[in-house]
């Protein structure tokens, strides 16, 4: 990793130059009479925007408070089978 310097009106006619260098790892330090003002360097990759809701909700999981899914569906549920004796208690109630 290289450090480039450029004075503003330098960087004004090679802001090209300056851009890739940045972008492929370079730091670049933009001055104005000869103090550094600036620092250009490789841009962070981006993180997806969360909204507010998934950030509480975020803050509820962190907290114990609920259990975040998995993004998967809830299977629909099934009854249990009812066998002999529970079928005749069951009618015996009706």
């Amino acid at each position: 990793m290289k450090e480039l310097s450029y004075g503003v009106r330098e960087l004004q006619a090679h802001l090209g130059r300056a851009l890739r260098a940045a972008q492929q790892g370079d730091r670049v330090v933009i001055t104005s009479h000869g103090r550094p003002i600036a620092v250009l360097g490789k841009a962070e990759p981006e993180q997806k925007a969360v909204s507010p809701l998934e950030r509480k909700l975020q803050r509820m999981a962190a907290e114990g408070q609920i259990v975040l899914g998995d993004g998967h569906r809830i299977r629909p549920f099934k009854a249990p089978r009812l066998d002999g004796l529970t079928r005749q208690v069951l009618s015996d109630r009706r």
